[in-house]
């Protein structure tokens, strides 16, 4: 399979994604798929200049399926990154195959969101979107770093619980 890392990360591509993760996975490329990404041409122009000498593509959600099917019969290896677990749980809903496994990274404090860790918030969307992507076979795993301990669903899911009591 071509794509070699799937992940949700706020900051999208920046240089843990270019640095570390690039040398923990095989990358050649960059697909990144998010309508809020996709329509706004200085976040787009700012993820080119991130990327360097990677590949980019950056497209909305109505195409993201195509792009990631294409990707998946790609000769490069490619990171299919958006920054929110609702965009890859659409695509689980549209029956688009990234690997099985959900890297997410950083999801920083927004309105709403709960602290479950150094740099993870959630709010009750990544949280109903999280349950439904396990609910349909995706692991989730929470790594901000390739060399920091992995932290599942069922243990964030816990904490974000432990808060709402």
């Amino acid at each position: 399979m071509s794509i070699t890392l799937a992940r949700v990360d706020d900051r999208v591509i920046h240089g843990q994604t270019t640095t570390r993760w690039s040398r923990a996975r095989n990358v050649e490329g960059i697909v990144v798929v998010g309508d809020k990404i996709a329509n706004d041409p200085l976040r787009k122009k700012v993820l080119k200049a991130a990327a360097g000498n990677l590949k980019l593509g950056i497209y909305p959600m109505n195409v993201a399926v195509e792009k990631v099917k294409m990707g998946l019969v790609s000769t490069k290896d490619l990171f299919l990154i958006s920054d929110s677990p609702q965009n890859f749980a659409q695509l689980v809903k549209d029956g688009t195959d990234f690997g099985g496994v959900l890297n997410v990274g950083c999801m920083n404090t927004r309105a709403g969101a709960k602290v479950l860790g150094r740099t993870v918030c959630i709010d009750q969307a990544d949280y109903d979107a999280f349950e439904y992507m396990e609910a349909n076979g995706i692991t989730i795993e929470f790594q901000l770093l390739p060399g920091d301990e992995i932290k599942s669903w069922k243990e964030m899911k816990a904490k974000y619980d432990a808060l709402e009591s």
